[in-house]
């Protein structure tokens, strides 16, 4: 878990060294076939290398369906990652409703979601997962370290060009300065931990044992929120000693 979200960092930095969607689509879509089929890459590089081995190792934890699972995350963030470099290529700040769910996942939290099963011993049924209460659960949680990653990183992010910025998207949707977007993603921030915090008390019951299972990967969401905050605040990742974000790179 540890060696992927290192992984995750790193190629969240690489990515945006490369100038232009296509590529990144090329380069992120070798990767993913290296994963999920052990497929030979298109560029042999430390980043192929280092799937091949995330997939070698995920093989020998033996769970059903892992590798399957894992990709379709991995797709959905490659996909993602492009999405952010189309903006990036064109200078061009994303529309509220598009970054919203471009934040989501390109924040990279779902992996921790499925590891925290693992590393937790969590098993939860497909209908439970799949649950409606669930699934808007895990994308609140993801939606709210988002928004305090784009928070704690934007004016390092401004510093360098970036477009992909909560802060920089509601300047352009809301017509808002800097210091008024800023407290408006603060607010956006505030009200979705509200939100989750109010519906992770209200979980859909099952039976005893799968409630139990349900409370604890609950519980996994949460610690990722939480330990987010305390990451950010205790390191000095954002205090100007290093130049990248924290999850974005």
């Amino acid at each position: 878990a540890a060696d992927w979200t290192t992984l995750f960092c790193l190629i969240d930095n690489k990515i945006e060294t490369i100038r232009g969607p296509a590529v990144s689509h090329v380069y992120l879509k070798s990767l993913l076939n290296v994963f999920r089929e052990g497929a030979a890459p298109v560029i042999v590089d430390p980043f192929s290398q280092a799937f091949r081995d995330l997939r070698e190792r995920m093989l020998a934890v033996n769970v059903p369906a892992w590798i399957e699972r894992f990709g379709e995350h991995l797709d959905r963030l490659f996909r993602t990652f492009v999405d952010e470099a189309k903006y990036r290529h064109l200078e061009a700040v994303p529309e509220l409703g598009i970054y919203r769910k471009m934040r989501e996942v390109s924040v990279g939290l779902y992996f921790g979601f499925r590891l925290g099963e693992l590393t937790d011993g969590i098993t939860l049924p497909a209908n439970v997962r799949e649950h409606p209460t669930v699934r808007l659960l895990e994308s609140k949680a993801a939606y709210i370290v988002g928004l305090a990653n784009d928070i704690y990183t934007i004016e390092k992010e401004m510093a360098k060009g970036e477009v992909n910025n909560m802060v920089l998207v509601l300047m352009h949707e809301e017509h808002l300065d800097f210091d008024q977007a800023l407290a408006r993603a603060v607010e956006l921030h505030d009200a979705e931990t509200h939100e989750y915090s109010a519906l992770s008390r209200r979980l859909p019951g099952f039976t005893k044992e799968v409630d139990e299972q349900l409370r604890r990967y609950i519980d996994v969401l949460s610690s990722m929120i939480s330990g987010h905050r305390t990451w950010a605040t205790e390191t000095t990742r954002y205090s100007g000693e290093d130049n990248s974000g924290v999850f974005r790179g």
